[in-house]
């Protein structure tokens, strides 16, 4: 290789490691990096929070979340109270959220990160949040790899992906504390369910040990649908949870479930009809014999649930509302 040669191969070399460090140094100016938080301070008055308003892209109702009487409880529903489960992370992701990356200010650009305000009918999802003389307003847009989301303080023009990825319910029901009670099957020692016209059921064991449940007068020349069908209808009451509640309102009572537990406790089901043919279902707890000690189980209960009617999961309702036609092979079959 001759000397000219050598020198040729030298400054190609130098050439590309100069364009490299251009390129990088292009990058690095085009990229603007930011720790900063993205709602400053917002940590310091998070415990003093006393409202926050969610609105979701779509125009649908939106949600909002206030103390009172020193819970989070949601307006919308009669200010009954909020999922903390699902509040509190979203407070936490908000007030330590990093900014790692400037993003457009530009407008015209923040349909394609969803960070358009949806009360504007915007892709975003706006979230306000509240304490004594201070408020945060943040326009949340897409998800970015995974953990990361795009973000926009709402008077701003400046967008952010953030290191934190808040999980926001979509509806006014998914704040609500799901928990109704959880009394499970092998608590139960008789279900009785009355219906408004008389026709009655009543499911029960003699035994607590006793692994099945008997179906009580079963009528004459019918057979149950199979041997295990009460054993569904105790266990309603276990890990029950709403699907949606309301203030308790006086309608008539198309069915009465109680249930008696081993240990003394009679959680009573209340059935109505609602105006849109959906039924709402109030409970009531209350000592079943004298020489019960479930006395603070019955007083949990009863603080929990009094003053409310839930709407349930379908399958549960239905548990709560059997008739004979649904225990007993049809009269075809039994022949």
């Amino acid at each position: 290789m001759t000397r000219k040669t050598v020198h040729a191969l030298i400054a190609i070399i130098v050439g590309l490691v100069l364009l490299l460090f251009v390129m990088q140094r292009v990058d690095r100016e085009e990229i603007v990096v930011s720790r900063d938080t993205l709602l400053p301070d917002l940590q310091a008055v998070a415990d003093d929070l006393t409202k926050i308003r969610v609105a979701r892209p779509g125009g649908d109702e939106g949600v909002t979340l206030h103390r009172k009487d020193g819970q989070w409880v949601v307006g919308a529903r009669d200010d009954y109270p909020a999922d903390l489960a699902k509040l509190k992370p979203l407070i936490i992701a908000l007030a330590y959220a990093r900014n790692v990356e400037e993003k457009t200010s530009n407008p015209d650009q923040y349909d394609r990160l969803g960070l358009n305000d949806p009360e504007d009918g915007g892709k975003g999802t706006k979230v306000v949040l509240s304490a004594p003389n201070v408020s945060y307003s943040v326009i949340l847009g897409n998800t970015a790899q995974r953990d990361s989301r795009y973000a926009r303080v709402s008077d701003e023009a400046t967008s952010y992906l953030i290191d934190r990825n808040p999980d926001l319910p979509d509806s006014v029901g998914d704040w609500l504390l799901p928990d109704i009670v959880d009394i499970p099957a092998g608590s139960v020692r008789r279900v009785v369910i009355a219906h408004a016209d008389e026709e009655t059921i009543t499911i029960e064991k003699t035994d607590q040990e006793q692994t099945d449940f008997d179906i009580a007068d079963v009528p004459e020349g019918r057979e149950l649908s199979y041997a295990t069908v009460g054993n569904g209808v105790a266990g309603a009451i276990a890990g029950l949870e709403l699907d949606d509640v309301r203030a308790r309102i006086e309608a008539p009572v198309s069915t009465t479930t109680s249930f008696e537990t081993w240990d003394g406790i009679e959680l009573v089901a209340e059935i109505v009809a609602g105006d849109d043919d959906s039924d709402w279902v109030s409970f009531t707890a209350r000592i079943a014999v004298t020489e019960s000690a479930a006395g603070e189980q019955v007083a949990a209960i009863n603080e929990r649930v009094a003053g409310w009617q839930y709407q349930l999961p379908e399958f549960k309702k239905n548990l709560l509302t059997r008739r004979w036609d649904d225990v007993l092979k049809s009269q075809d079959d039994s022949e």
